[in-house]
């Protein structure tokens, strides 16, 4: 009996110590905070602003109390630090550029007929939803928001003028706002 077991244990072992399970994981390629931003365009979501002459102003996709419209905002940055900027039928361009290793912070210029820097902080970038803070210092014309813009479909459509530009996440040349 003491035979049978033992080779009943040897047997198991061999078996286990020449058998092996191949385990295959899938493997997932990590997407840098510059991938997430540049591969896709950005809509306006949510924009709560305070200005410094004590106006505020909301904005929420869909909302019925809206007291500004950031329906044709979109904003896109490209991987060379450049992008574009859209809002109300006109497109502008931009440069864009991290002001810190954590990637929280980051100075935004829009080329309007006066070129406008804007301040991003507290910058929050996970799938299809970009969070920051922002806020300008030109005296007067001031303010500080709360941003969300998200990319919750694969296509957006953005009116231009009288007409439409469908863009779609692979656009290199398209436009965004604020």
């Amino acid at each position: 009996m003491k035979k049978l077991s033992f080779y009943s244990i040897a047997f198991v072992v061999f078996i286990t110590a020449t058998s092996y399970v191949e385990i295959t994981a899938p493997v997932s390629s990590l997407k840098t905070i510059e991938d997430i931003l540049t591969e896709k365009a950005w809509k306006a979501e949510e924009i709560r602003v305070q200005q410094a002459d004590g106006m505020a102003k909301y904005y929420k996709r869909g909302g019925s109390s809206n007291t500004v419209d950031y329906d044709t905002d979109l904003l896109k940055f490209n991987r060379d630090h450049t992008g574009m900027y859209y809002y109300s039928g006109e497109q502008y361009k931009t440069t864009w550029r991290f002001m810190d290793e954590n990637r929280s912070k980051m100075t935004l210029v829009i080329y309007f007929y006066t070129p406008l820097t804007i301040h991003l902080e507290n910058i929050n970038i996970t799938g299809n939803i970009f969070k920051y803070s922002q806020y300008i210092n030109a005296g007067k014309d001031s303010y500080l928001a709360s941003c969300t813009r998200t990319t919750d479909r694969n296509e957006m459509d953005c009116p231009v003028g009288s007409g439409t530009i469908h863009l779609d996440n692979t656009a290199t040349n398209i436009v965004s706002a604020f």
